[in-house]
């Protein structure tokens, strides 16, 4: 499985249709996740991080200016990272459309973590060590080598 290829006019989407298929659900999930409420989804503290945990007053201030933005431009590269996996975009991806790629990805990973309850490297080894079998956490690792494989290609490794 090879998720993208460099080629003379840039970095190509070289998924299977299976692969695609899993990515497009996953980013459809996402996109219903940005488009709920998000005060009640524990996700949105790891997407929307208090920029002064030890300031309430000034993390709401700062939220109050910039999550709207934020959520905004979450949404846009989801929706970009879909449109590229269902066929409407072709061709080589722009460098706005690679950020959206790896933004969307991190958001992604982000948003699973928070489901396997993973905050930090300690939790990404005990979650290994829980899950006997393929599943979210099978999902989260998958996610992950797309991303280094993005970069990796994106840089001119692959």
């Amino acid at each position: 499985m090879i998720p993208f290829v460099r080629r003379a006019d840039g970095v190509h989407l070289a998924m299977s249709a299976g692969e695609r298929g899993m990515l497009t659900s996953l980013t459809e999930q996402l996109r219903q996740v940005l488009d709920g409420d998000l005060s009640a989804d524990p996700v949105a503290e790891r997407m929307f991080p208090d920029a002064y945990p030890d300031d309430d007053d000034a993390s709401a201030e700062f939220r109050k200016y910039t999550q709207s933005d934020l959520l905004t431009q979450k949404t846009t590269n989801a929706t970009t990272v879909h449109e590229w996996l269902t066929g409407t975009r072709d061709g080589a991806l722009g460098a706005e459309d690679e950020q959206a790629w790896l933004r969307t990805l991190t958001d992604l990973r982000l948003t699973i973590a928070d489901r396997l309850g993973i905050v930090d490297a300690g939790d990404e080894e005990r979650s290994v060590a829980a899950d006997s079998g393929v599943g979210l956490r099978d999902v989260y690792d998958w996610l992950g080598y797309v991303q280094e494989h993005l970069i990796t290609t994106m840089t001119g490794g692959a």
